[in-house]
């Protein structure tokens, strides 16, 4: 598993935790749910991408309808570890637990090596490493029957026993009701049934009977009116009794003994087969986390751009999963998408607007996909997607306040982005939630211009909410800065949960003031004020603004037609394919068809040959003629020409089609004077036609 350096407040923030939650739900064993628990996002590329590919190999192996084989796998970690000794054997539902994860390894072995029409090479690479333990599994299932404990047929020696002990047992019942059977003890019993004392077979007796039984008393009764006498006469019986039963406990430890010498005698194997089986229920998991969340693998690039497209926040699908008791894949017509990019145009986007949730929403929903693609997890994007790889990605988002250090929350946050500041590089991704609030807002705005200029000269990659105004003007004026916001229905004072980039967010303040019952002469009061500090640079930002948004509106159209375009490009290249697959057939097809054919009129002719050989002349010589003419008619054919190439390159020892025989056949000599060879079929040498030879398909 690989191991990165993700900030721990990140993914306290992001509540990545909760991802793994879920991620673990749909492990098959507690094997994969331990390790689901214990992922971490990576930094290495390559590692990433081969989780990713891992994750999509499982996923369409359970879409085709291929049942995976891990029913049985258990954690066996600590047994393997912990016994080997003579006082440490393994009990019989431990080799059981054993048996069946040894069945697991070897049946996922066979399984994924026998899938054949869907390639999963990184699956096949892991499975090549498990072993098939049959000899261990038929020694244990030999000895050991379910809940039974260890059968008879462990050991010649325990059956012999067995049978010893049912054979005194049956002795003990006969002499119990040869003692309580007689007349003089039918007054004396206080219970008629057999009953044990200390290992040893008694009778109940009253107390004041209790010189009718020869015996020795082992017990009371509570009350004292009964005694529980072993009479003399069984004594000797029930000595042979626990004398075989030691003999039975010894001979069930020596078995399991033996079969505990049997699986540590492979214990490093068994070691990195449960590590293998931990590793694919891993995958299993991710596998249908992927199909309930309708998730994909996202493409991860090396250009440090970021592009997710129909981006929805997993947790939200778990959350109206959960509320509308309902499936995940149902929910998540609930969850509105984003598209967002970043690192392509822009490398620092700025989310304006009221304080409605959507902000903060977006936000998390770009940290925490970006950390389940760097975990190797699919994520609720569209296959499309596109990521990099950050080294290090960092996140302000919520309450900081620190009671215990007595700080404001703009204090808390402030100590919280100093950190940032000073670890932020070119491979960072920055997520500052309400940037600039908890203080004054003409200050605010100004550190967080420079807070956010001083992100952007560390080149890192960067996306803030807040709802300052002022921070707009510097998206505008400066390169690679970008506005954005998520849209606000003003008639239902909603936000509508979709992200627009170009496009900064109005707070609205007046609007929903007065949608909600503000007196209007509040509302023309404040308008007046507004216009009064009205400096003309509001139309230069509107300006801009509808230009950007254009120009955002014409790109996303470029995206559309480009994709179209490149769908249309791919259906035309597979019809081609199509076509050139089916006219190959045709063709095939039509130069079997004249071949046979050709078979036909060869034969004719031949047997034609065969009888006009004594023809008088001309007629025998012009049959002769017409017979080379069918040859070279028959040999000049396409399937001709390719048989006449293939009998060129046979030798000796090689393995030919017969085509009369409709089987395999090993060359033995070859005669090219007479077009013949001699070939050997099923341990008998037959001379056959080079016409009747063809190459194995």
């Amino acid at each position: 598993m690989s191991t990165g350096q993700i900030d721990p407040h990140t993914l306290k923030v992001l509540e990545y935790n909760q991802i793994l939650q879920i991620l673990s739900s749909y492990a098959s064993s507690s094997l994969g749910q331990k390790i689901a628990l214990q992922l971490f996002p990576s930094v290495d590329r390559g590692w990433i991408a081969d989780r990713l590919s891992e994750t999509t190999e499982m996923k369409e192996l359970i879409q085709t309808g291929h049942r995976i084989p891990l029913a049985g796998l258990k954690d066996i970690s600590d047994l393997i570890k912990s016994h080997g000794s003579e006082q440490s054997v393994l009990e019989p539902d431990e080799l059981l637990d054993i048996r069946d994860t040894l069945a697991v390894s070897g049946q996922l072995k066979k399984f994924l090596a026998d899938i054949q029409n869907t390639p999963i090479p990184h699956l096949k690479k892991l499975s090549g490493q498990l072993e098939d333990y049959q000899d261990i599994i038929d020694e244990i299932s030999r000895c050991i029957l379910g809940d039974q404990g260890v059968q008879d047929s462990a050991s010649e020696k325990l059956k012999s026993i067995r049978r010893e002990i049912n054979m005194l047992q049956d002795k003990v019942q006969q002499e119990f009701r040869a003692v309580t059977s007689s007349s003089q003890m039918k007054n004396a019993l206080a219970n008629d049934s057999i009953m044990m004392r200390n290992g040893r077979v008694v009778v109940l007796v009253k107390s004041n009977y209790r010189q009718r039984v020869r015996g020795m008393v082992l017990d009371r009764s509570k009350t004292g009116n009964a005694l529980y006498i072993e009479p003399y006469a069984m004594a000797e019986l029930s000595n042979q009794l626990e004398s075989a039963h030691y003999d039975e406990k010894r001979e069930i430890e020596r078995i399991l003994w033996e079969l505990t010498r049997i699986v540590i005698n492979q214990r490093d194997d068994i070691k990195l087969s449960i590590k293998i089986l931990t590793f694919i229920d891993l995958i299993y998991a991710k596998a249908r986390f992927s199909i309930a969340y309708k998730m994909g693998a996202p493409s991860v690039n090396t250009s440090s751009s970021m592009n997710l497209q129909d981006a929805r926040h997993p947790l939200l699908i778990n959350l109206f999963s959960q509320q509308g008791h309902c499936q995940p894949d149902q929910a998540i017509k609930e969850v509105i998408p984003i598209d967002v990019r970043l690192g392509d145009d822009f490398d620092l986007l700025i989310l304006t607007g009221p304080n409605t949730g959507g902000k903060t929403v977006t936000l998390k929903t770009i940290g925490l996909l970006i950390l389940m693609a760097q975990t190797g997890l699919h994520i609720p994007a569209r296959p499309d997607s596109d990521v990099p790889v950050y080294r290090q990605i960092y996140a302000d988002i919520g309450d900081e306040q620190s009671l215990q250090q007595s700080l404001s929350t703009f204090s808390a946050h402030m100590r919280q982005i100093v950190q940032i500041i000073k670890r932020s590089n070119d491979t960072t991704l920055v997520l500052l939630d309400e940037l600039g609030s908890g203080t004054d807002p003409t200050e605010g705005a100004a550190l967080s211009t420079s807070i956010l200029t001083e992100l952007h000269t560390k080149n890192a990659h960067a996306v803030a909410t807040t709802h300052l105004g002022q921070l707009k003007n510097f998206a505008y004026s400066t390169d690679r800065v970008e506005n954005g916001s998520v849209q606000f229905d003003i008639e239902t004072l909603q936000p509508t949960y979709r992200l627009l980039i170009g496009t900064p967010g109005s707070s609205n303040a007046l609007v929903i003031a007065k949608k909600l019952g503000m007196p209007e002469e509040i509302i023309a009061s404040a308008t007046h004020i507004l216009a009064e500090k009205h400096d003309g640079s509001a139309e230069l930002i509107n300006q801009v603004q509808a230009t950007r948004e254009s120009a955002e509106h014409k790109r996303k159209e470029a995206d559309r037609l480009l994709e179209s375009a490149k769908g249309i490009q791919h259906l035309a290249v597979e019809r081609l394919d199509r076509a050139g697959q089916e006219q190959a057939e045709l063709m095939n097809r039509a130069n079997q068809e004249i071949d046979r054919e050709m078979r036909k009129i060869r034969s004719v002719t031949n047997e034609f040959v065969r009888h006009m050989q004594s023809a008088p002349k001309p007629w025998s010589d012009k049959c002769l003629e017409f017979s080379k003419t069918i040859e070279r008619t028959a040999a000049s054919t396409p399937l001709a020409q390719r048989q006449a190439a293939f009998i060129e390159t046979i030798h000796t020892g090689d393995t030919v089609y017969v085509i009369p025989f409709k089987k395999e056949a090993l060359v033995q000599r070859i005669r090219r004077k007479k077009s013949k060879m001699m070939v050997l079929i099923d341990g008998m040498q037959v001379d056959v036609s080079f016409t009747d030879i063809w190459r194995i398909e």
